[in-house]
């Protein structure tokens, strides 16, 4: 397998503890240097910031491949490589991998005996919590949108321009992880409000159906 340099962006937040617990189950045969984006402080104003301040570090040092993450995530020994083998392969640029807990109804304790599937699927679906971007997607799609801060739809805003570019993330049963999910702290109601608002008053003069985008997450391949 061919070897890379693989920067991989991780935010601390509110969970250093569960950070530590993600960085101990990070394994890959490519070449990683670690981008740890500090924001206990509240210093950058959004979660999309605090990604582009982490790409765009690990795109500065030459990274081939950037593997962004959640804390609240545990990785199986394969994970990593397995997600660059399949992204160099097909071509992705954009790439994640499959949440046994959403996908299984597995836990943590399950996720170095889960089955490795070989070949295993590709789908047209983007997950946040942990995705393989290539340097190319991010310099022809751009930065996440920091404006929606402090976190909510920056994902739905990307996903849609993932697919009007014709680019749509790709979700592969071929690299196996396991995401808590909100264990990291959460966020009011009322700002996932304004920010889907946000997000439908950017795009509703170019694009007629965004608002049934933003209530169902579907795919600009499945829209209306």
């Amino acid at each position: 397998m061919q070897r890379f340099r693989l920067g991989a962006v991780f935010v601390n937040f509110r969970r250093p503890d569960l950070l530590f617990a993600a960085l101990n189950t990070l394994e890959t045969s490519h070449r990683l240097r670690l981008f740890i984006v500090d924001n206990s402080s509240g210093r950058l104003p959004s979660l999309a910031a605090s990604w582009n301040r982490g790409i765009e570090s690990a795109l500065a040092w030459g990274a081939d491949w950037v593997l962004v993450s959640n804390d609240d995530v545990l990785f199986h020994p394969q994970t990593v490589d397995r997600l660059v083998e399949r992204a160099a392969e097909r071509g992705y640029g954009f790439l994640s991998p499959l949440d046994i807990k959403v996908e299984h109804n597995l836990g943590p304790q399950d996720l170095e005996g889960v089955e490795l599937p070989v070949p295993g699927e590709d789908r047209q679906e983007a997950s946040y919590s942990c995705f393989l971007l290539s340097p190319e997607l991010y310099r022809e799609i751009g930065p996440f949108d920091e404006t929606f801060a402090p976190a909510y739809f920056e994902d739905a805003d990307y996903n849609l321009r993932l697919g009007l570019a014709g680019k749509p993330g790709m979700t592969t049963t071929y690299a196996p992880y396991f995401h808590y999910g909100g264990a990291s702290g959460g966020i009011s109601a009322e700002i996932g409000r304004r920010n889907r608002e946000r997000f439908i008053n950017k795009w509703k003069d170019t694009v007629p159906w965004v608002r049934a985008f933003a209530t169902t997450g579907g795919l600009l391949a499945e829209g209306p």
